[in-house]
């Protein structure tokens, strides 16, 4: 059964398989949507019901306004409003990039609602090329247009020649983020760093499974530093994948979800 609803927050579509299935709630990066998540939807809704979420400013939440005191907070409160809407009483989490970020802070207020967690293109610390990176994008984000900062992101991120797809798709969802949404996004910058600072002295007791792409350059060194000594922790790295696994290689990131959240 397929549900699509309008929610007076977030919009969100869920896949319903059964009535004791176990719920899995998808979280999409900074500039996607949860359009992002096709393959992964045709593949795990025939193993469980799925909750799809586009945070405010993307996807078919893009009308949805965003005040001045928006922060990462209001986000988790958004998403957990959408779950306790449904009645979810415990989930699995999936989410790519940011999204993994958001996860982790969701996982530290509400740890009874998170049961395993699956964290694809994961942030888990800074390199010195991101920390550039953030400086840049500050320095330069009111100077050029978004559509030229949209591509710049994308191929930095996922600058090879197989990442064409992934690259694309989020240029394209990208587009769809109206302008002051986009500057509203960028002013979380900050609290998105100071967060993601925050998450090696983080303590999470759930099952996570990380996914990461060998040619994900910006991230996956961190991540193998992250997993270290935790008993908690899996790392998958894909070959032939970047940044962003789901789409670059989403038969193996679909074999790897399942098996783990089984």
């Amino acid at each position: 059964m397929y549900l699509l609803i309008y929610y007076q927050v977030l919009k969100f579509k869920s896949f319903i398989k059964s009535d004791d299935a176990d719920w899995v709630t998808f979280i999409h990066g900074a500039g996607g949507s949860s359009t992002i998540w096709h393959k992964q939807v045709k593949f795990l809704k025939n193993h469980f019901n799925l909750l799809l979420i586009d945070l405010r400013g993307h996807g078919m939440s893009n009308q949805l306004t965003i005040n001045d005191e928006y922060s990462l907070d209001l986000v988790v409160e958004e998403i957990i409003e959408v779950n306790e809407h449904l009645e979810i009483n415990k989930s699995h989490f999936i989410g790519v990039s940011l999204g993994s970020v958001i996860i982790t802070k969701i996982s530290e207020k509400y740890p009874y609602l998170v049961d395993k967690i699956v964290l694809s293109g994961a942030i888990t610390s800074f390199s010195f090329r991101t920390l550039f990176l953030l400086r840049t994008v500050q320095i330069i984000k009111g100077i050029i247009p978004n559509i030229v900062l949209y591509r710049l992101f994308a191929w930095i991120i996922m600058p090879r020649k197989g990442h064409q797809k992934s690259r694309q798709i989020f240029i394209n969802e990208a587009k769809k983020i109206k302008a002051n949404a986009f500057k509203k996004w960028l002013k979380l910058l900050p609290e998105i760093k100071r967060t993601i600072e925050s998450i090696p002295y983080i303590e999470i007791n759930r099952p996570i499974l990380f996914i990461s792409g060998h040619e994900d350059y910006l991230f996956v060194n961190q991540i193998e530093e992250f997993v270290k000594n935790k008993s908690n922790c899996i790392l998958k790295k894909i070959k032939k994948s970047g940044h962003i696994v789901n789409i670059d290689q989403y038969k193996m990131f679909n074999q790897f979800t399942v098996k783990f959240l089984k």
